[in-house]
């Protein structure tokens, strides 16, 4: 999702959290996504409730769901190019959206991000639902399952080169992506242009 379906400003969201709490943003770093906090998250270790509470004790400020789903969509501006090219590959194949990310960005990801959860719908699937994280190979065998499909029937597209790593490990297809070109450039290696235009 981030990196590839949308750009991701994560200095944003640390503004408007550090706005509300009154805590530095290298503070709130520190206290959620260095902390392990958002690793356990991120793998299923606590429930969207846990982890929204867990998000207060760390910020010291009672944040409520809405003011988080508001930092997480303001941080996010979609790539409407690759987001077409998901729609059209759609009409023809099953497309599908693989995230790390908690059960409280699953409840609210209609909120946060309209536009792929309307284009993915109940194949967006999240690292907390699969118990492991990408670029664990666990993570990519489960994702596989999930989408009731072989591996090697899998072309993944990720920013993160280790990522891709755990995918190919596993037997998936997997490119390294900056931008909505080397999407298209991955898909015209596997012969896929053509659908997604």
């Amino acid at each position: 999702m981030d990196g590839v379906l949308c750009r991701t400003q994560h200095r944003v969201r640390l503004a408007l959290l550090s706005g509300w709490c009154g805590r530095s943003p290298e503070a709130i770093q520190e206290a959620i996504f260095e902390s392990g906090f958002e690793h356990d998250a991120e793998c299923g270790r606590l429930s969207a409730d846990e982890y929204l509470r867990g998000y207060s004790d760390r910020l010291q400020y009672p944040l409520t769901a809405e003011q988080w789903v508001h930092a997480r969509r303001t941080a996010m501006e979609p790539d409407t190019e690759v987001l077409g090219f998901a729609k059209a590959l759609g009409a023809n194949l099953q497309v599908a959206m693989f995230t790390n990310n908690p059960f409280l960005l699953q409840r609210h990801f209609d909120e946060v991000f309209p536009a792929a959860a309307d284009l993915f719908g109940t194949r967006a699937v999240f690292s907390a639902e699969l118990g492991h994280r990408k670029p664990a190979q666990e993570a990519f065998g489960r994702l596989a399952v999930r989408l009731g499909v072989a591996p090697d029937e899998i072309l993944y597209f990720d920013d993160d080169a280790s990522y891709v790593e755990g995918a190919r490990a596993v037997g998936l297809s997997a490119v390294v992506v900056g931008g909505a070109t080397d999407v298209l450039a991955g898909l015209t290696a596997h012969g896929l242009n053509e659908l997604a235009s």
